[in-house]
């Protein structure tokens, strides 16, 4: 019962903490973002992921406008900063290694299981491993080739 009411009054509160992002333009044309709202703002919404993995930034604004070509390109609504070749490569060889050691656990692992939300193991069928093997090889082909 404890633990339902924590994860109750957790589901509560967590929006509590969000906080709002407003943008504007000062006199030079330089974008300053404020966590509080003035005359000329606009409210921007910012989209966060789970992976820090990911060096990409995408922020999406209520009023979809790109005002000078010094600006991030602006795609529906939506500002996208590129990642550089280096990162690319970087996450390129992270990703490849990942596969490969994932690839060769699966080649010698006998049996694989995917837990459950309680927690418990649910082993995986024979069709299963042979489709969870596949994609691993795929993967590997995809990010070393």
């Amino acid at each position: 019962m404890r633990v339902l009411a924590a994860v109750l009054l957790a589901a509560v509160a967590i929006p509590l903490f969000a906080a709002d992002v407003y943008r504007s333009y000062d006199a030079d044309g330089s974008v300053v973002y404020s966590d509080r709202p003035s005359e000329t703002s606009e409210r921007v919404f910012i989209a966060t992921s789970r992976s820090s993995s990911s060096p990409r930034q995408v922020v999406t604004s209520d009023a979809a406008t790109a005002s000078a070509s010094t600006q991030p390109e602006v795609l529906g609504g939506q500002i996208r900063v590129e990642r550089t070749p280096g990162e690319v490569e970087a996450e390129r060889v992270r990703n490849c290694a990942a596969a490969q050691e994932r690839s060769d656990k699966y080649k010698v692992s006998q049996r694989l299981y995917r837990t459950l939300p309680n927690g418990e193991r649910e082993y995986l069928s024979d069709a299963e491993l042979d489709e969870a093997r596949a994609k691993a090889d795929a993967d590997v082909a995809n990010w070393c080739s």
